[in-house]
């Protein structure tokens, strides 16, 4: 699989095929969403000078497999601050919300804050770990891969009742043939911190309705940690 998630067409952005999610093949994934707003976000607010610190997406109801289209819409345009909202709109319905805030870059203030105590690095790296044994798009194992998705269990999994770590890198372009930026790759990573979260070990029955990144840094490489 080569080909991206979405085309740019008159109308917006065309979902391709493998873009649908794990409920159902006419409906789009969740996750691709937040990952449409952020880059939207990014070239209206964004820009050097300029960091994303927090995405709140809100998918507000299943979207279908037709075009996308985003709109900017800003809310605050300080010196130090920029807020604003990119409404996702499928099908003539509005689908999602993501209020993206970002922050002007500076110096690290001095002095000295708490952190906590370091732990043992509990990731190993992905190369080193085993692909999925199934491949069933994001079915009960939650281990598997998803076309260009790829994910890379360090422990537990979906369905496993235990605490879950594992590395997920998507190799596909999100539109055309551009390269997702850091911010982009997290926001599409982030939707599935839901399900791993909350799968029971009868599988998850549940769509989840939002998520909210914080983000203290931008991701470096093209594998994103998720626990």
């Amino acid at each position: 699989m080569t080909e991206p998630y979405f085309r740019t067409v008159s109308d917006g952005l065309q979902p391709l095929p493998h873009a649908h999610g794990p409920w159902a093949e006419d409906m789009l994934h969740g996750r691709l969403l937040g990952g449409l707003a952020a880059r939207a976000l990014e070239r209206e607010i964004g820009g050097v000078g300029w960091r994303a610190s927090r995405l709140t997406v809100d998918l507000f109801r299943p979207s279908a497999m037709a075009p996308v289209s985003i709109e900017v819409r800003p809310i605050r345009q300080g010196r130090r601050i920029r807020v604003a909202d990119a409404v996702a709109t499928c099908d003539g319905h509005e689908v999602a919300r993501v209020t993206g805030l970002f922050l002007v870059t500076g110096e690290e203030p001095p002095g000295s804050i708490w952190s906590p105590r370091p732990e043992p690095w509990p990731w190993p790296d992905p190369d080193t770990l085993p692909g999925p044994e199934h491949a069933t798009g994001g079915g009960e194992t939650g281990e598997a891969e998803h076309d260009g998705w790829l994910f890379r269990v360090v422990t537990g999994g979906m369905g496993t009742a235990e605490r879950t770590r594992v590395w997920t890198n998507d190799t596909l372009a999100l539109v055309d043939d551009e390269e997702m930026s850091p911010v982009v790759r997290a926001a599409v990573s982030g939707d599935i911190a839901c399900p791993l979260a909350n799968a029971s070990d009868q599988g998850i029955h549940y769509i989840n309705a939002d998520y909210t990144m914080l983000l203290a840094r931008s991701p470096v490489g093209p594998w994103v940690g998720i626990e």
